[in-house]
């Protein structure tokens, strides 16, 4: 296994992504044959019901993680809220999941995306590119 520290995360909702202010975290890579990562996020208290929501669905969501360096691009992982736990006037939850590998797939889209919607050449278009990567923001599929 190999451990690393979260810097930031973000959770993908319909249209757009919902960022949480977080104080400590890490990810594991459990290295085994289901590909298997383990995210554990040290939030405050009044993000409690949300993630108390999310736990009872039972359902994947899309989790961005930026790991070790706020400049690292965020890694997407599909995971499941396992478990959420109240500790003070602080919250841990801790996701199960798997790394989607799909930066070089993401670029080619937003790429195309800002070719095709906007007005933007040349280094107006470079820059934006380069600022959405960071953001990631999601892209309709029309």
């Amino acid at each position: 296994m190999k451990t690393f520290k979260l810097i930031k995360l973000q959770i993908v909702e319909s249209d757009n992504t919902r960022n949480f202010s977080l104080l400590d975290g890490l990810i594991i890579n459990k290295e085994d044959d289901k590909h298997t990562w383990i995210l554990e996020a040290f939030l405050r208290d009044d993000d409690l019901d949300y993630f108390q929501r999310i736990q009872q669905k039972r359902e994947d969501i899309e989790v961005l993680a930026v790991i070790t360096n706020e400049r690292n691009d965020p890694a997407s992982l599909f995971a499941q809220v396992h478990e959420v736990r109240q500790i003070g006037d602080k919250v841990s939850v801790l996701f199960k999941g798997q790394l989607k590998n799909q930066r070089n797939e993401y670029a080619g889209q937003l790429l195309d995306h800002l070719v095709s919607h906007t007005d933007l050449t040349g280094n107006a278009l470079i820059d934006t590119f380069r600022e959405q990567m960071k953001k990631r923001p999601r892209l309709n599929k029309s």
